[in-house]
């Protein structure tokens, strides 16, 4: 593996890292003898956004990753999917029951079996269901640009830079739109937020699409660059607006900060000679059954520091939790790719090489 993507996996691995300190200080700070500790940490990981800007990290790195390799694999689409589908959903499935046990066990939340079956599909938004977690709506986002490669890569498009880049302005065109109608008096669409936010996600996945183009053949830098400069303007046009008293968002400096950090941080790691940091790389491995698993593992701690026999663990600085959850998801997550989440793997890649190589597909 090159330097670029071993450092990518590492960031990978560091993106999962990033959501599970945004969602376990969201989760430890409500207990009132953690918050008394102080709660600067928690402000400070909240106005950052840790979470969106792992996600957007996870998005990029994907749109850098998932085109090239259908390109560079050359295999039927069926391949394609077979390879997606053990690589995703098995471990999905498991997280998400999991999930419902534990909404069931220490929340007394019961969902629909409606509920339920939707969510087996990743795609549970799209359908109008709730996320039975809220973080499954990233993985409706990556099917979603998985399906767009696949359709691209059939038609002969996907080595196309100019494709790419109408592929990354049709998504911020529809999250323009949707944001327009959201915010209209007379509409009466009311998606939830992160439906409407999918299209910009899809389109931040071509911009790392764009890049790789870029990288591989040394052409065509103007793609990128449109494609970069027209999605990140986004989050700089929110901040400007702001400043000028005519905020769009609730939130403007975070949305922005977040995006503007997520994009440093991963045009850093991609293109700057960086040595790469080979036993964090093992993280960028298992970056999936951490992300999946994590909650399973903050919700298991904040239940044991709730029981009376519990309390002797309460009442630490929120930075003490915020490492136990992080050791703790890594732990889960390991063991989750070890048992599951490996063996569907290397059964998706043993089902795929049956496969009859295409014939003339680029």
């Amino acid at each position: 593996m090159s330097k670029r993507l071993l450092n990518l996996d590492v960031l990978r691995g560091l993106a999962a890292i990033l959501v599970v300190w945004q969602h376990s200080s969201e989760v430890f700070i409500l207990t009132p003898n953690i918050a008394q500790q102080g709660t600067e940490l928690a402000n400070f990981i909240s106005q950052l956004d840790f979470g969106r800007i792992g996600v957007l990290c996870f998005f990029l790195i994907s749109g850098f990753v998932i085109p090239h390799s259908l390109l560079e694999a050359d295999r039927p689409l069926k391949s394609f999917a077979i390879r997606r589908f053990f690589r995703l959903y098995p471990t999905y499935w498991v997280s998400l029951v999991i999930a419902i046990s534990l909404a069931w066990i220490f929340g007394n939340q019961v969902f629909t079996t409606t509920t339920v079956l939707a969510n087996t599909t990743m795609l549970q938004g799209l359908l109008g269901f709730e996320n039975v977690q809220e973080l499954y709506w990233t993985l409706t986002a990556e099917l979603i640009f998985y399906c767009l490669c696949a359709i691209m890569y059939a038609q002969r498009l996907l080595r196309k830079p100019r494709y790419l880049l109408l592929a990354c302005w049709g998504g911020l065109s529809l999250f323009i739109c949707l944001q327009l109608l959201e915010y209209s008096p007379a509409s009466l669409l009311r998606l939830p937020a992160t439906i409407g936010y999918i299209p910009y996600g899809i389109a931040v996945m071509f911009c790392g699409a764009l890049l790789r183009y870029c990288y591989e053949t040394n052409r065509f830098h103007r793609y990128a660059i449109w494609a970069l400069t027209s999605t990140f303007s986004i989050p700089l046009l929110v901040l400007g607006l702001h400043f000028l008293d005519n905020s769009i968002s609730s939130e403007p400096s975070r949305f922005a900060l977040s995006h503007l950090i997520a994009l440093g941080i991963f045009l850093v790691i991609a293109f700057l000679p960086l040595n790469p940091i080979r036993h964090l790389a093992a993280l960028g491995t298992i970056s999936y059954s951490i992300y999946l698993f994590h909650l399973a593992a903050v919700y298991l701690m904040k239940w044991v520091i709730s029981q009376p026999w519990g309390t002797v663990f309460s009442g630490y600085p929120l930075v003490v939790y915020l490492a136990v959850a992080t050791l703790a998801s890594i732990v889960l997550g390991a063991l989750v790719y070890r048992f599951i989440e490996r063996p569907f793997i290397r059964l998706g890649h043993s089902l795929s090489v049956s496969t009859p190589a295409p014939v003339n597909a680029q």
